[in-house]
């Protein structure tokens, strides 16, 4: 017998157990005492094992995991968030691997156990991912077999995609999108402590993988987070050499957001993007961020009227049903923000009353904004009283 058909009998045996799926939640952790409660809550009763890998905490974590029960290994930091993610994953018992992390909360929308999502003939499903509160939701690789052969690979922004892809072509496994939903907590509040972390590891880590696209939009947000401008703009830029010709969906995703930053970067020193926003939107048609930004550019240049346009396209949107691609938004834009550019563009038409309607509109949508209220009594707009 093949090396190969013997490890697909082994693989069979452990995804299927007394005929039904099994599934481990596996983390890593270090001084997560603050949103591992959390986690360990929404997975509580969904899956059949929980694996958490500390790096050494200090913070009552430890104590917090041994008192849920989890399978809980140590592993030294050593400046690589793969190789605790793998120490992990050589310990699951079970035949599925839910990736999440501390500040993460599973979500079911029918309820049950995770084990009723999953298709057993694919090698990985999508879930739906929320990366901030009150932003739509995208595809995540966060579920697959496992496998021996997928392991994560990367000092930051570790990933098992091209482990996933290959095993999959290999056995001829699909990919498939689940209802599955993650929310994640962490990039709410202030972020900047994380940044010397981050940018120590991205140094470390582009010169072995340049061609990882979202290492050069974090290096250049970080460097943003740092006031480090000019090597903000350099490394957005670079990153969006390396995507001309590549057509893969996580690319273009990322070559967007490359865009965004360059176009806010762009803005905020008072140049004009939007020969910039129009080859970025001729590639991502349905990028409602680059949408949002193209108003406030053709506002700076005096194009009022086609900026209200965008305004009002942008505000026909539902975000609830947009599809899940490989973007996610911020649902103001669609909302209060939207509201906000209208009434700007109407102020530049000279439509008063219409302006204030529009702010008017974005107080209604996002009542904790006093400035929305205070404009929309000042151009005649009606504010709702219980505001």
């Amino acid at each position: 017998m093949s090396h190969r058909r013997l490890c697909f009998i082994q693989d069979v045996g452990l995804v299927m157990m007394h005929g039904r799926v099994t599934i481990s939640a596996a983390m890593i952790v270090k001084n997560e005492a603050r949103f591992l409660p959390g986690c360990l809550d929404s997975l509580a009763g969904r899956v059949d094992e929980i694996v958490v890998v500390d790096t050494g905490s200090t913070d009552g974590t430890i104590e917090i995991a041994e008192q849920a029960g989890v399978h809980l290994l140590h592993q030294a930091w050593r400046g690589d968030f793969a190789g605790p993610r793998n120490f992990g994953l050589d310990h699951v018992r079970t035949g599925w691997v839910l990736y999440i992390d501390a500040d993460e909360r599973l979500g079911l929308p029918r309820g049950g156990r995770l084990a009723d999502y999953i298709d057993p003939v694919a090698v990985a499903g999508f879930v739906r991912f929320r990366p901030k509160t009150n932003f739509t939701r995208y595809r995540e690789w966060r579920l697959f077999r496992a496998d021996r052969r997928i392991r994560f690979a990367g000092m930051i922004h570790e990933t098992a995609v091209p482990a996933i892809k290959a095993v999959g072509r290999l056995e001829g496994w699909p990919v498939v999108q689940t209802d599955v939903e993650i929310d994640h907590l962490g990039y709410d509040g202030d972020i900047s402590h994380k940044h010397p972390r981050n940018l120590a590891l991205l140094e470390q880590a582009l010169p072995g993988d340049p061609d990882r696209l979202f290492y050069w939009h974090h290096l250049a947000e970080t460097y943003a987070g740092l006031g480090r401008w000019e090597e903000a703009e350099k490394a957005a830029r670079q990153g969006l050499e390396r995507t001309e010709g590549q057509d893969d969906d996580n690319r273009s995703a990322t070559a967007s957001l490359l865009h965004q930053f360059l176009v806010r970067s762009e803005l905020r020193q008072g140049r004009d993007p939007t020969g910039l926003i129009a080859s970025a939107l001729a590639r991502e048609p349905d990028d409602y961020a680059l949408h949002f930004l193209k108003g406030h550019a053709l506002l700076a240049i005096g194009q009022a009227e086609e900026a209200l346009e965008v305004a009002q396209l942008l505000r026909g949107i539902d975000p609830d049903r947009l599809p899940d691609g490989w973007l996610a938004f911020d649902r103001a834009l669609f909302a209060d923000k939207a509201c906000e550019l209208a009434a700007l563009a109407c102020l530049d038409l000279g439509r008063h009353t219409e302006a204030g309607g529009y702010f008017a509109e974005a107080s209604r949508l996002a009542p904790g904004v006093l400035a929305y209220r205070v404009k929309a009594a000042a151009f005649g707009g009606i504010v709702p009283v219980d505001q």
